[in-house]
């Protein structure tokens, strides 16, 4: 046993080292800016020094930790790492890279996040080389004159201005140039270079002067004569002549794509004279409408995106169970749902599908699942707020309070037993009736409102899901999808007013004014995709895409002649929606303004948007409604059964427009791109070009606010200069130049910098 006296000792020392006073340091949390670099700085070259203090939450110094430093725009740091010495500092020497700009070096603890950064700019150095374009210029009149232009670059090649140029003419009795560089042509027939200058370097520019009565046609191709809305088509050749005719004139070249592929266009104008202004209308102008405030278009925007994945969806899951639903449905002799009867019970009913004796205040069990087809089902119940002669009114008892009233569900009712179902009939054909109760179900339920994420600026008006055609009860050895709700059903948005679900609010007015487009649009899909299921057999039940949504966009339009009391190929401008009987105004907005303002999507973006391609953007809904409507017009003198031709389609797509039409859609659609510039501009009556129901010119400038001038985009050609573009299958570039009075201009034409495909179809039309 020890001795007291060594205990004593031992306590003592062990007390000693637990009681020291030293701060204990935490880990890295904070990294700051020390030393910061040159901030400016020319290429490649040293920017000095970068260092950084790395330390506690409490701003306590950490030695010992390891600093990673980078340098970005290709710049370099030496070292690249560094430890952080007894003050927490930790320091490189910088370089920047050879690109002039922005640059940033940071340092950041290895293993953490914790950095901090400098900035500096890298300026290009001093001139070392000049560039002039174009390299080349010809001109074949005397007295043209042209502004030379140049850029500086140092050399690594950044370009800065370049200063105190001198122009030099090699033959100033050919042309002369000023010391501002303005170049004249003083006689014909000759060539000259011009020696653009500044300091030591310098560039050179070509001319040549043709000879007297020469042009820039003169000897490639002859020049086409045209009067005012004349129309010539180049496809296939390199080359085209206009002219300038006596007091000069202006042209659009219409570049179309009839490939199946998006195509490089090239366009070069020689003899061209000052370029007229083209239409250039930003995303931020105003899309609002006059005179009414409120309504979808005015402040929210339909989500497309939605009922392009519910389209795929549908395209992937439901093929399967089509040889499933044929033969239960020729088997039940054009059903598949069995005869229900209603108990002789005055009491509400429960179902879980809906006979044709169904009573108000029923409750029908319904999976409103929108994102599944066959499985993962989810149930909710639904009270029968309206039996129609035509429709079924259904309202989720889950809905938020404070929506429709029964007085609503009953107009709703009404409105599609009168006026939906006989003009979608009528226009499309007759929809199947697989659960035998003579009518179509109209559901709103709280799923559609789901559908919409917090804060968007977006909404779902309502959907129709194919996969409540098919059969719950498989036929042996044919598949079933046992969650399909087994009828003629659509969903539909609810009011909102509180913003129950997500924090979205909808009031009840904001759905009313919407909703009965909704239910022509969707009752469309449900017309389309019954008959292409049971009645005319379609390989493909699913129409593609485009033109299902186009048809039922026209849908949307004959609501808007029904209850306006309006008919096609009248050219409605501003006057006959709006000022001529304000009463009728409000039928525009709420049926036909959508299509406008998807439409308007398609012109300010020709060239990357078509009515033909598959996909769902709100500019080629706009467009493909638009070609629908003008193809419509052109070849038929009323709309007659050009619809029901589509509904009753067995092809898809491309090929549904050649079996209804009865010819090659393309020349259709090249044209209806020409009539998209062409139409109501006072220069032609040829029907090819027109747009017989709508005055668009009229109605984006006078109905629109915010929108001043025709918001085609168009792009100026200037002369001697590349022009250069992109185009998506099925549309067009849509182009601008002008020819001084008495001369030509030579159209060099090209795709991708080569000879231009035979698919491009240069259509150009002379404007005045």
């Amino acid at each position: 046993m020890p001795s007291k006296r060594v205990l004593l000792a031992v306590t003592a020392f062990v007390t000693a080292c637990g009681s020291s006073s030293e701060p204990k340091v935490g880990p890295p949390a904070v990294v700051s800016v020390v030393t910061a670099p040159t901030s400016s700085v020319q290429p490649a070259t040293a920017a000095g020094t970068f260092a950084v203090k790395v330390s506690d939450a409490a701003g306590a110094a950490i030695s010992g930790a390891t600093v990673a430093f980078s340098v970005s725009n290709g710049g370099t740091a030496t070292p690249t790492t560094s430890v952080t010495d007894a003050s927490g500092v930790a320091q490189t020497a910088v370089t920047v890279g050879t690109l002039a700009g922005l640059a940033a070096v940071t340092g950041t603890v290895s293993g953490t996040t914790v950095s901090a950064s400098a900035s500096l700019t890298v300026n290009a150095g001093p001139i070392a080389s000049l560039v002039v374009a174009p390299k080349t210029l010809k001109f074949f009149y005397v007295g043209d004159s042209t502004q030379l232009t140049a850029i500086g670059a140092d050399k690594f090649g950044n370009t800065l201005p370049a200063s105190a140029l001198t122009f030099t003419s090699s033959d100033p009795t050919l042309v002369s140039v000023s010391a501002a560089g303005v170049l004249k042509v003083l006689r014909n027939g000759g060539s000259a270079t011009i020696t653009v200058a500044s300091g030591t370097v310098s560039d050179v520019i070509a001319v040549t002067v043709g000879a007297a009565g020469t042009t820039a046609c003169t000897g490639v191709t002859t020049s086409a004569t045209m009067a005012v809305g004349g129309v010539v088509q180049f496809q296939g050749v390199n080359n085209g002549c206009l002219r300038g005719e006596t007091g000069g004139a202006e042209y659009a070249i219409v570049t179309y794509n009839a490939s199946a592929s998006t195509l490089g266009v090239g366009v070069r104008a020689d003899g061209a004279g000052a370029t007229p202004i083209g239409s250039l209308i930003g995303p931020t102008d105003a899309t609002a409408f006059r005179g009414i405030t409120g309504g979808p278009s005015a402040t929210l925007v339909p989500d497309e995106n939605f009922h392009r994945a519910l389209h795929e969806r549908m395209h992937r899951d439901l093929p399967q169970y089509v040889a499933g639903a044929r033969e239960a449905y020729r088997a039940r002799g054009g059903r598949l749902t069995p005869a229900l009867s209603r108990s002789g019970s005055s009491a509400p009913a429960s179902y879980s599908s809906i006979p044709s004796s169904v009573a108000v205040g029923d409750i029908v069990t319904v999976n409103v699942n929108p994102n599944s087809s066959c499985t993962t089902p989810q149930n909710h119940p639904a009270r029968v707020m309206a039996v129609g002669t035509k429709s079924i009114v259904l309202s989720d008892t889950l809905n938020p309070t404070g929506g429709f009233v029964d007085a609503d569900f009953q107009k709703f009712a009404a409105r599609f037993d009168t006026l939906v179902f006989p003009l979608d009939v009528g226009a499309f054909g007759a929809p199947s009736d697989i659960d035998g109760n003579g009518r179509v179900i109209l559901l709103f339920t709280r799923s559609v409102n789901e559908l919409t994420p917090a804060g968007s600026n977006s909404f779902v008006g309502g959907f129709f899901y194919g996969r409540d055609l098919y059969p719950k009860v498989a036929t042996p050895p044919l598949a079933a999808c046992s969650t399909s709700n087994q009828g003629e059903l659509f969903y539909l948005l609810v009011p909102d007013p509180s913003g129950a679900i997500n924090g979205n609010r909808r009031t009840t007015g904001f759905v009313d004014s919407l909703t009965t487009g909704v239910i022509a649009h969707e009752f469309q899909h449900l017309i389309n995709a019954s008959r292409r299921l049971f009645v005319n057999n379609a390989a493909d039940v699913d129409e593609t895409i485009w033109l299902n949504e186009g048809l039922s966009h026209i849908a949307e339009e004959l609501l808007y002649y029904q209850e306006s009391g309006k008919t096609p190929r009248q050219n409605l401008t501003d006057a006959a929606i709006r000022t001529a009987n304000p009463a009728i105004y409000g039928f525009w907005k709420a049926d036909a303004a959508s299509n406008f303002s998807r439409f308007l999507s398609y012109l300010r973006a020709p060239t990357t948007t078509s009515p033909v391609t598959d996909d769902d953007q709100l500019g080629t809904r706009g467009a493909t409604w638009s070609f629908l409507r003008y193809a419509a017009d052109r070849l038929y003198a009323q709309d007659g059964t050009v619809w029901q031709r589509f509904d009753n389609s067995t092809t898809s797509g491309f090929n549904t427009l050649q079996a209804v039409y009865g010819t090659d859609p393309q020349p259709l659609v090249r044209d209806w791109t020409v009539a998209n510039y062409v139409d109501d501009l006072g220069i032609t009556t040829d029907a090819r070009y027109q747009h017989a129901s709508w005055n668009f010119r009229d109605i984006y400038t006078k109905t629109f606010i915010g929108i001043t001038s025709y918001p085609l985009v168009l792009i100026p050609v200037p002369d001697q200069r590349d022009v250069s573009t992109s185009v998506k299958s099925g549309t067009a570039a849509y182009l601008r130049l002008s020819v001084p009075a008495g001369r030509e201009a030579l159209l060099t034409f090209s795709s991708g910098g080569a000879a231009p495909s035979a698919q491009l179809q240069f259509v150009v039309v002379r404007t005045k």
